[in-house]
């Protein structure tokens, strides 16, 4: 009976220390930059059953620090797309001595997801709603080339940049972007600002830069494809405004593949 007694006394006393420590709210805001290959991941987002960067760098948080640790992302991105420059933010009840945390994490995690940056932030501080704009990056290759097929779009033609220069202009500024657009989006304004859009080559391949103050759900993918049909002939410099002014996604206009974009920088 002593052992008995003695057995369920430490599992009580277990019991109280994981309450205990649940109920430990966090003090200190900490902000990580990450960077990742998506190409194996089913996007940032954490998903039930199913593999996203946010579940690996969850789970290694709780590993590290013994208890659950939430975390908040900045920007949501799709599965295969890659970021150089993500953020996310948590909260612990101690001060971190961050390099040698970020060293240590970067142990644990995955060798396509890396901490490039572990930060402490002030308590008002929030890594999504202070973020004043964002750039994504895009690329597109005209050769099929091992070393970044995962990385670029293989488009097998000469596209004519000056056509879609002159087709994006039309992107700049405040408009309702809804026809560019999933159906899957679920923000409650589809109004951004575009600061900049630029089109230019490098090494061959074709690079679409775009800095917005914000994104909807396969906005970029849906803008790339859109101008990469003007680039290739499919359709006039004009198709772009067109689209912009339907305010709806037709059927017929696809995303481009995932592969070719990139999350390059968020200011705030």
């Amino acid at each position: 009976m002593g052992k008995r007694n003695e057995k369920r006394q430490k599992e009580l006393e277990l019991k109280r220390s994981s309450r205990q420590q649940r109920e430990i709210k966090p003090s200190f805001n900490y902000l990580i930059t990450l960077a990742y290959d998506g190409s194996n991941y089913g996007g940032y987002a954490k998903q039930k059953h199913k593999n996203t960067i946010q579940n690996h760098l969850e789970a290694v948080l709780k590993d590290y620090f013994k208890q659950d640790v939430s975390t908040m992302e900045s920007s949501r991105t799709d599965a295969k797309v890659h970021a150089l420059n993500q953020k996310v933010m948590f909260g612990w009840h101690e001060k971190l001595a961050v390099a040698k945390v970020q060293s240590q994490l970067n142990e644990l995690l995955p060798k396509d997801i890396i901490i490039v940056d572990l930060e402490q932030v002030s308590a008002d501080f929030h890594c999504r709603y202070d973020v004043k704009n964002k750039t994504y990056e895009y690329v597109i290759q005209p050769w099929i080339d091992p070393r970044s097929n995962r990385y670029a779009w293989l488009v097998n033609q000469k596209l004519d940049m000056g056509k879609m220069v002159e087709a994006s202009r039309c992107l700049l500024g405040t408009h309702d972007f809804s026809t560019f657009k999933s159906a899957k989006a679920t923000t409650d304004t589809s109004v951004r600002t575009l600061y900049f859009l630029k089109i230019f080559e490098d090494r061959g391949k074709v690079i679409i830069r775009i800095n917005a103050d914000g994104f909807l759900y396969n906005m970029v993918r849906l803008i790339v494809q859109a101008l990469v049909d003007v680039g290739s002939g499919k359709q006039d410099a004009a198709y772009v405004k067109r689209l912009l002014d339907m305010q709806s996604k037709p059927d017929n206009l696809a995303s481009a593949p995932a592969q070719g974009l990139c999350l390059m920088e968020i200011n705030y």
